[in-house]
């Protein structure tokens, strides 16, 4: 019986290893739109692959922030920005645009799923601020960019001013680690 259990409990950590290796990590981006205070515009999302590019998806979530409607997508786009919106870059030109009111903080998490082995094409997952002219505001050109290449880590890079991304640490990871804990107070216990 106390082998099967401790086959049990490995396989138990075995999954959970397995688990937080197959996701991809999940990112915080926060917006500082202070600089823009009493304007109207748009986070504008892009999600755009090279031709060749391996099948991906972004999934942005947990919107905060002075939202206004829905939102608009184009292309490979679904949801709205009261939920989750989930962009494809299965065609050219994958939007989502936000209306909102600047002057404050913005915040969404976002994921990521890169098929296709290394050495592929990769996508990009811009954030710009728009005006309601669709037309760039307060920067010259996108405040968050993230380069996915199939087979390697993400480069992420921001305008300092209006954006910051934070890596959040992943569920099962910390599962992972509680379990771990569990399993090292379980071993200590029975060796006493």
């Amino acid at each position: 019986m106390t082998r099967l259990r401790t086959l049990l409990v490995l396989l138990v950590l075995w999954c959970g290893v397995a688990a937080s290796a197959l996701a991809g990590p999940i990112y915080r981006v926060t917006v500082d739109t202070a600089a823009l205070a009493g304007q109207g515009g748009y986070l504008d999302f892009l999600f755009l692959g090279l031709q060749d590019a391996a099948p991906a998806t972004a999934t942005l979530s947990n919107f905060t922030g002075a939202l206004e409607g829905g939102g608009v997508t184009a292309g490979d786009a679904s949801g709205s920005g009261a939920g989750r919106v989930i962009l494809g870059n299965g065609s050219g030109w994958n939007e989502f645009a936000q209306h909102v009111g600047f002057g404050g903080l913005f915040g969404f998490d976002v994921t990521f799923e890169v098929g296709g082995a290394a050495g592929d094409s990769g996508t990009n997952l811009t954030l710009a601020l728009l005006d309601d002219a669709f037309q760039y505001v307060g920067a010259a050109g996108d405040i968050v960019t993230f380069a996915l290449l199939p087979g390697q880590a993400d480069g992420v890079t921001t305008d300092g001013n209006f954006a910051t991304v934070q890596a959040v640490p992943e569920p099962g990871s910390v599962a992972l680690l509680a379990l771990g804990l569990l399993g090292m107070a379980v071993l200590r216990r029975r060796s006493r």
